[in-house]
């Protein structure tokens, strides 16, 4: 970065999810105010984790398919049993903490915020011109405010308790009210919870600045002691310094992308800033629905936990094109954990009888425990593990990391398909799936039908695994299974089903599962994710596939977007994108920002106004205040859409420009990887593509395809040669080649 770019918002900033965040994985902040300043704290592990469930004993798909022959929903709902729980339990949850607020001097107000990107402060300035700067620690839970001209009057506690909403919730469910310290340096509560340990929020006064710290404990007293040690031995400069050069490092290499529209170009920057406060590496918990951020006003939506049927995938796939694999850590170490692995292994074990499956349910907290209760829903969706493999498969495709491939990526990968292959059966020299939901569609299924039998998520979700299995197995020089090849040959690509088109006309197109067309707006995009995500149909597809996934498509756009939510049209966006409607994405995304992106440039849940969409429009004439609901599914969704329709690998081709529309005259990006590895740099100017550079990170072929260009020059090796598109190109590891337009 040449300069130190910023993201501004002027005061008064009326609502917690409208000011700026500063993040560190574990420990959020919200900067915001009207005519006082307010710091909104959070911690990602301070959770409630009573009622957490796994699959109880005797829950056998067996069972499951045999109450499915019934046709009544009920019966198939019967063979999920679940614990009792005592009236005050609910399930686990994160828990809302607070806010402090800051009182300025008579005379002061506050003016702007502003971000620095390059070093990661926060500079709030006043009508005087003076200014207050916040530093949060990228390895400690810490919060420092310098105040240097102690425009600082008072400091204000504000625990979630003091708020209608949570102290309901929380009061509900067994907690107690804070405990609360102040003295003339200190101030703060601790909050204790039934089973789990108890949180100290603690602002200290110090020589010209204030220190916040969030800390756990055994107990009250614990949780204070340790917040209390924090703030007494913080090195400031080294702190300051610290955090600096952390941040200066993350935007080192980052895509950097030039767009007509200059609202993209920030969202998008603010968009990586916060998948970097959300996913530090530096962080031992990964990031769930809200990242570490949640409102102090309300309960935590969907408890702020792990959503694995597109919510965390959405969130973590963008690591891959900017090129920060290192932020996926945290959430393979989760995955991985000894409690986390066990629960998976249970699930798998209690089901399928089998003691290497993983069967990961949809809704979990940071153990693994399913929030959601266990119901069909949550559990015979294996496109949960599928989807969560995948990002084990990309991080190799991304890096070429041949141990992490054999040690961490194979085991997880196989444990997901072991599941699956015990579900298959076989009818008619086939192997079929008897019975599983495709995500979120029982629920809107006007017919009633929770789940059926072959749904094309799952099948392509089952594709997915085998290319990326066998694949792995020629890397690593491993012998197969014989049931894999047995499955890639006899497992269909999706479920067909026979329809008529918007003119009467018979057509074949992609069914939800047998017998399912899809007969409402559905939200959740899972009948096509042979396209997007799982890119897992034939690279050689004859017209009859071709025919039948247009058809697909058509009828999708007929149904109509009423029922999408903020995660949903990035997903629709990128699939538009892989389908080549080149200027399709834009409009869409266009329409998405004024539905679903607030003031702050946050990526809010419901729609903000009707007219458009009526996801849950019951919801929409309650108080913002009170009712707005921040999810990072749809900010780095965008972000990942954004990067798609400049270049993506689809099928094995390496593609540019083609989401791009035609009224986009000027466009480039730098440093965009790509499977391979690759690192991909191009400019379009007035229409016409000026030139393409391309890295090699690993040493391998690479496909080219540029949208409307049949031919370029290419430079290898000191030579030029024309070079037809689509073409093959053969690199060596770091060596780099360009390409220059032609006319053609």
């Amino acid at each position: 970065m040449n300069k130190i770019e910023t993201f501004e918002l002027d005061f008064p900033i009326p609502r917690t999810l409208c000011g700026i965040v500063m993040g560190n994985g574990n420990f959020g902040v919200m900067v915001w105010g009207e005519k006082n300043l307010h710091v909104t704290v959070n911690r990602a592990d301070f959770w409630d984790h009573r009622g957490g469930e796994t699959l109880l004993e005797g829950t056998t798909y067996k069972k499951v398919v045999d109450a499915a022959t019934s046709n009544e929903c009920q019966k198939v709902d019967d063979v999920f049993v679940r614990k009792e729980w005592p009236e005050n339990v609910f399930r686990p949850q994160r828990i809302p903490v607070g806010r402090f607020e800051f009182k300025l001097n008579d005379g002061e107000t506050l003016e702007k915020a502003v971000l620095e990107y390059e070093t990661g402060e926060v500079l709030v300035i006043t009508s005087s011109g003076m200014t207050l700067k916040l530093n949060l620690g990228v390895k400690e839970n810490l919060l420092l405010i310098e105040d240097d001209e102690n425009m600082i009057d008072k400091v204000i506690i504000k625990p979630s308790w003091e708020f209608e909403q949570s102290r309901e919730w929380l009061s509900k469910y067994g907690f107690n009210a804070p405990e609360t310290m102040e003295s003339d340096n200190i101030k703060g509560w601790t909050q204790s919870c039934p089973d789990d340990p108890s949180l100290a929020s603690v602002c200290g006064k110090l020589d010209g600045a204030y220190l916040i710290a969030l800390e756990l404990g055994d107990s009250n007293q614990d949780a204070f002691d340790n917040a209390f040690d924090k703030l007494k031995d913080i090195e400031e400069e080294l702190f300051i310094k610290e955090n600096k050069e952390w941040w200066h490092n993350y935007w080192q290499g980052v895509p950097q992308i030039n767009l007509p529209e200059d609202f993209f170009n920030k969202f998008y920057k603010y968009a990586l800033y916060k998948f970097a406060c959300a996913t530090s590496p530096k962080s031992t918990t990964p990031s769930g629905l809200q990242g570490p951020w949640i409102e102090e006003y309300h309960r935590a939506q969907w408890s702020g936990d792990y959503h694995f049927n597109v919510n965390i995938q959405q969130i973590y796939t963008l690591a891959f094109p900017i090129g920060k694999l290192e932020h996926l850590t945290p959430l393979f170490d989760m995955l991985e954990s000894d409690i986390f692995w066990a629960n998976m292994r249970h699930n798998a074990k209690v089901m399928f009888g089998i003691d290497d499956g993983l069967l990961l349910t949809h809704a979990v907290d940071d153990r693994g425990f399913q929030c959601g209760w266990i119901s069909a829903g949550s559990t015979l969706d294996q496109a949960c593990g599928a989807w969560t493999a995948q990002l084990y498969w990309l991080y190799y495709k991304y890096s070429g990391d041949k141990e992490f491939l054999e040690k961490r990526a194979f085991p997880f990968m196989s444990g997901v398909l072991r599941v699956y292959e015990e579900m298959l059966e076989e009818c008619d020299g086939k192997l079929a799936i008897p019975f599983a939901i495709s995500a979120e569609y029982g629920c809107r299924n006007p017919n009633g039908l929770t789940a059926g039998r072959n749904p094309s998520y799952q099948l392509a979700a089952i594709h997915m695994l085998l290319n990326a299995l066998l694949e792995s197995c020629g890397i690593l020089g491993k012998e197969p299974p014989s049931a894999w090849e047995e499955m890639k040959r006899s497992v269909a690509p999706f479920t067909v089903i026979e329809g008529v088109d918007s003119y009467k006309m018979k057509e074949k197109r992609i069914a939800v599962w047998e017998k399912q067309d899809l007969e409402v707006c559905h939200r959740h995009h899972s009948h096509l994710a042979s396209i997007y995500p799982f890119d897992s149909l034939p690279v050689e597809q004859d017209e009859e596939m071709k025919e039948i996934i247009d058809n697909s498509i058509d009828k999708w756009i007929l149904m109509g977007m009423g029922q999408w939510s903020e995660w949903c049209i990035p997903w629709a966006a990128i699939l538009q994108t892989r389908l080549g409607f080149n200027n399709a994405p834009s409009v869409l995304l266009n329409m998405w920002k004024e539905i679903f992106v607030n003031e702050g440039m946050t990526t809010v849940y419901l729609p903000r106004f009707r007219g458009i969409v009526a996801h849950r429009r019951h919801d929409l004439g309650k108080p913002k205040e009170s009712n707005e609901v921040m999810q990072l599914d749809g900010t780095m969704g965008c972000a990942t859409a954004l990067l798609e329709m400049l270049a993506h690998t689809h099928s094995g081709v390496t593609k540019l420009f083609v989401g791009v529309p035609d009224k986009w005259r000027d466009v480039s990006f730098s440093n965009i990887r790509l499977p391979g590895p690759f690192s991909v740099s191009a400019s379009k100017v007035n229409g016409l593509i000026k030139e393409v550079e391309i890295k090699s990170l690993g040493g391998t072929k690479i496909k080219l395809d540029i949208f409307g260009v049949k031919e370029m020059i290419l430079e290898k090796n000191g030579q030029q040669n024309k070079f037809k598109l689509p073409g093959t190109i053969e690199l060596e590891k770091d060596e780099i080649v360009r390409c220059r337009y032609t006319g053609h």
